[in-house]
């Protein structure tokens, strides 16, 4: 059976779990699953595992001929990942510092990024992803056998780092300028090798080298979680999603109890960010700075119009979402930011 084939075996075995759109961290609303791998499908995972053991052998004679063992560590995802989990949302999957949905959210794992399971609470899984440890909701986890499968298909040649920190430069040479540094945990797309124990990866939106020896593995696995800083902006945002399902209520200005969409985020920039806003949509629309679509950032304001008149207004959360407090039949929710075309979005966070 071809590579291809393969891949779409596992993929066809990855399709039997649920695929969630946009940002999800729902607590499950089933049994806890296990986090064990249990029985093969039909010797599934043997014959997997076999033809990821050929793929490696042959890889691993192409790479070492510019790379050798001694400089660069050559693996798979199944020595980087212990009881491994894959993120089955569309877009990302939050972690959060504990097992409940209003937790501090402490990074982010991409559709089909990957991560050690360590243990289960009430649903949630707790997992290790990079350099971030913390909890998902086992609603959108594949484990066992579904994850195996989702990983084959979606694996790559990836450098993952192994120390604190590893530069980045321009070229394959130490005296190039420094385009950045990459830590431990962090994984890159490896794009080929250099020479003398460089390799070239992509970095960014540019294609960077590392010097390696000693410093990664260079493996057929895939992405890992991305860190969240607690910085101002996302401790806003945490503040807003806490509000989700609770009432609107016309002329309302306290989420607890019921608030319309300008009494919503003034009530969370005054209370998250110590931020004044003026009371109605149509007067915070004047406030602040106005950004582009493509440089929103978490915590920018977002100001809807009927006909001419600005009337309504929701706060970004990143992800391509927002959460406003929408109307009285839906509450405060969280919706796709260009459900309607804003008129202007606006940063009253410095």
């Amino acid at each position: 059976m071809t590579d291809k084939a393969w891949k779409m075996l596992g993929f066809c075995l990855a399709c039997g779990s649920a695929v969630v759109l946009g940002t999800a961290d729902v607590q499950a609303a089933k049994p806890e699953p296990s986090f064990t791998s249990g029985n093969s499908i039909a010797g599934f995972g043997t014959a997997m595992d076999k033809h990821l053991e050929s793929v490696e052998e042959t890889e691993s004679q192409a790479v070492s001929a510019g790379l050798t063992q001694e400089k660069v560590v050559f693996g798979t995802f199944r020595d980087i990942f212990k009881n491994l989990g894959v993120a089955m949302v569309e877009d990302s999957l939050n972690i959060r510092k504990e097992p409940k949905n209003d937790a501090d959210i402490v990074g982010k794992m991409d559709s089909h990024a990957g991560c050690s399971v360590l243990g289960m609470e009430h649903g949630w899984y707790k997992i290790k992803s990079g350099q971030v440890t913390g909890y998902v909701s086992g609603k959108y986890l594949a484990v066992g056998q579904a994850a195996r499968a989702s990983a084959y298909y979606d694996m790559k040649l990836m450098l993952r780092v192994n120390t604190d920190t590893l530069r980045v430069r321009s070229a394959p040479d130490t005296d190039s300028e420094i385009l950045g540094r990459i830590h431990e945990g962090e994984t890159y797309d490896f794009l080929s090798r250099a020479g003398d124990g460089w390799i070239k990866i992509r970095y960014g939106e540019k294609d960077g080298y590392a010097y390696v020896p000693g410093n990664a593995v260079v493996a057929y696995t895939i992405p890992e979680a991305e860190k969240v800083e607690n910085s101002l902006r996302q401790q806003v945002v945490n503040y807003a999603v806490r509000f989700v399902g609770n009432p609107y209520r016309w002329g309302g200005t306290n989420p607890n109890t019921g608030a319309d969409c300008s009494g919503f985020v003034q009530y969370v920039m005054e209370h998250a960010a110590g931020i004044h806003l003026d009371r109605t949509s149509r007067e915070q629309s004047a406030e602040g700075l106005a950004v582009s679509s493509t440089a929103m950032q978490p915590g920018d304001l977002l100001f809807y119009a009927s006909g001419s008149t600005i009337d309504h207004v929701a706060m970004y959360i990143g992800g391509g979402k927002i959460v406003h407090a929408a109307n009285r039949r839906s509450g405060i929710k969280i919706s796709t930011w260009n459900y309607r075309k804003p008129v202007t979005i606006r940063r009253v966070i410095p």
